[in-house]
């Protein structure tokens, strides 16, 4: 079985999905074929897992020229290769992946990662519910990574449950690291307590949130830091926030890393203020590592995050909420370990990587089953 995986330029959670994809479906015997503009590391960890890359831009916006541009050369890759399938990531690839499929009558599959019209005008919001119902009628299966999306792609959009299945994200075993190697690294002593966040740094992740509701905190606990892990089109933005917040000293913006779980053994309590979440790969790798995590209740993170009994949800936005609940979990510390640690449990038995590789597999068979079935009974 032959599978071609296209995703756009992305970086966070939907990256991080797309290369464990990969390398499962790989790992499983099946010839992967993955078209993405990655670094180099990531383009290697792909290689060396015996998966053929092939260097391909997909820009996040639309631009009609290099769109065109971009679905002649899928059509042209696609005939090439030969897949048996086309399974698309995001929006834009899902958009542009999904017409080259009807031009060469390739199979295929399209997995929603986030809530594509948050943050978008009416008009915006418009076009793109005719466009993802037109062509929700022309895909042979779509993925939602939790169910709150299934949930806004029937009822918001129209589309048809039986052609929706919920796979939710799932996390690889990170190594056992060392917590002092990112302290010593940003001369973060050991009695310090590290605040953490990992999200790509853009508007609907809530980091301008976080900070504006941090400052009496640090004011009162000199021993406290907080850590900002990502990059992203915001960053300027936010340092400049933090600045005037006077608690640019005790805040670091790392920008983009690439050994992310030494940063969650750094971390004393994991944050995510997000707005929109289609699930949340970061709060999943921050519950493998057994921190406390506070997050909104957004999105896909409800079917993750139980209050009060794994973590902490907050109304998505609300400042003094976010305040009033990092206190509570810097006040109470066997509670915040106690909430820690079942979220590990709860990792450990529900977001296993290899479920969401077999889970797939079971889709992209499925999808195949059919398509031979049908054109066995039109000969």
């Amino acid at each position: 079985m032959k599978v071609m995986e296209l995703i756009r330029d992305a970086e966070g959670g939907m990256k991080t999905h797309f290369l464990s994809l990969a390398k499962g479906l790989s790992a499983q015997g099946i010839n992967v074929i993955a078209l993405c503009i990655f670094n180099e590391s990531s383009k290697r960890i792909m290689e060396d897992a015996g998966i053929h890359v092939i260097p391909f831009k997909i820009s996040q916006t639309i631009n009609p020229i290099s769109d065109i541009i971009v679905f002649c050369r899928i059509v042209f890759l696609i005939k090439k290769h030969r897949p048996d399938i086309l399974h698309c990531h995001g929006f834009k690839a899902g958009l542009l992946g999904r017409a080259a499929c009807l031009i060469t009558g390739v199979l295929s599959l399209y997995t929603v990662h986030s809530f594509v019209t948050y943050g978008r005008c009416k008009l915006s919001r418009k076009l793109i519910h005719s466009l993802e119902k037109w062509m929700a009628g022309k895909t042979d299966a779509i993925i939602c990574v939790s169910n709150a999306i299934k949930k806004s792609l029937t009822e918001n959009m129209g589309l048809e449950k039986n052609k929706l299945k919920v796979i939710r994200n799932s996390i690889s075993e990170w190594p056992i690291t060392d917590r002092e190697k990112i302290r010593k690294s940003y001369n973060i002593e050991k009695d310090k307590f590290l605040i953490g966040s990992v999200a790509r740094l853009i508007p609907s992740k809530g980091i301008d949130i976080l900070l504006k509701a941090v400052p009496d905190i640090l004011d009162e606990n000199p021993g406290i830091r907080l850590m900002i892990v990502g990059s992203g089109p915001e960053e300027i933005k936010l340092k400049r926030l933090a600045a005037e917040l006077g608690i640019e000293s005790k805040v670091i913006f790392t920008g983009s890393v690439a050994d992310i779980h030494n940063y969650y053994s750094a971390f004393d309590i994991f944050v995510l203020p997000t707005l929109s979440e289609g699930l949340g790969i970061t709060i999943l790798e921050a519950m493998s590592f057994g921190l406390p995590v506070l997050a909104s209740a957004a999105g896909g993170i409800t079917e993750v995050i139980t209050h009060e009994r794994n973590g902490i949800l907050i109304e998505p936005g609300d400042i003094n909420e976010l305040r009033t609940a990092l206190q509570f979990l810097l006040d109470n510390p066997a509670k915040a370990k106690q909430y820690g640690c079942r979220a590990k449990e709860d990792i450990k038995k529900t977001f296993a990587n290899n479920r969401m590789i077999q889970e797939t597999i079971l889709v992209i068979k499925e999808i195949i089953r059919k398509k031979t079935a049908i054109r066995g009974n039109t000969l």
